[in-house]
């Protein structure tokens, strides 16, 4: 795991990286939906509807790779929880890394992440800038369209994918800090909320991005599950590593 300082974590999340030009909540949700629908049309390897259905949370991000010898990372999202058997509402949140390479021109990446433990739910309930932690550092996921019997759904706190023209992908990520976007949130729902406040239900009215939002997951969660054959991946997660 990488260890970000504080000063440098909050140095990061005030640069001006492409993908952090603050995108509004409904953006966030827009471009959610259209990643999760294109998993639920999947036909080929994807995130195994066994692995889907038992998170006990959800983050969708996007990351730029930016700049030159110090390369730096920025990147936008949402986390909702798993509440029952509904979702909750959602939370945007933001990313910030750094490296050192020439990344000239930048690059970006999409990623889902499935949070499997309270513990890995807990992360993202944080207001402010935090580094991440060993129950956010994400191995990457078993991939196909089932899961054998007997075989263990969850071996890590939290399972991570990318997600490239309408292929997911297990991926381990590491060496991020995450933060609370409470700006886009504030606007978004008409009044300061801490996310663990609004991930619990705290919210006056559910603005119509969020209803959308929520059909396409619980359209999700209703698809059934397929048993019979092992992911083409192993469940503890490849040696891809993204930094």
């Amino acid at each position: 795991m990488k260890f970000i300082p504080k000063v440098l974590l909050a140095a990061l999340f005030a640069a001006p990286f492409p993908a952090m030009a603050v995108s509004s909540m409904e953006e966030r949700i827009d471009k959610t939906i259209d990643i999760l629908e294109q998993y639920g049309r999947a036909q080929g390897d994807s995130i195994p509807r066994q692995v889907f259905q038992e998170a006990k949370g959800l983050v969708v991000m996007w990351i730029i790779k930016a700049g030159f010898i110090v390369a730096g990372e920025g990147g936008d999202g949402l986390v909702v929880m798993r509440e029952g058997k509904k979702w909750s509402y959602p939370s945007a949140i933001s990313a910030a890394g750094a490296g050192v390479g020439f990344q000239a021109g930048g690059s970006s990446q999409d990623y889902v992440m499935l949070l499997n433990t309270e513990e890995a739910v807990k992360q993202f309930t944080q207001k402010g800038n935090y580094t991440s932690s060993a129950e956010v550092e994400g191995t990457a996921g078993p991939v196909g369209r089932e899961l054998s019997a007997g075989v263990a759904t969850v071996n890590a706190d939290v399972y991570t994918y990318s997600f490239t023209k309408g292929l997911f992908g297990g991926v381990s990520l590491s060496g991020l800090g995450y933060g609370s976007a409470d700006d886009t949130n504030a606007n978004f729902y008409g009044q300061r909320l801490d996310p663990k406040d609004i991930l619990s239900g705290k919210v006056k009215k559910a603005p119509e991005a969020v209803k959308r939002l929520w059909k396409v997951l619980e359209e999700l969660d209703k698809k059934p599950r397929i048993t019979g054959k092992t992911p083409s991946q192993d469940v503890k997660g490849s040696k891809k590593t993204t930094n």
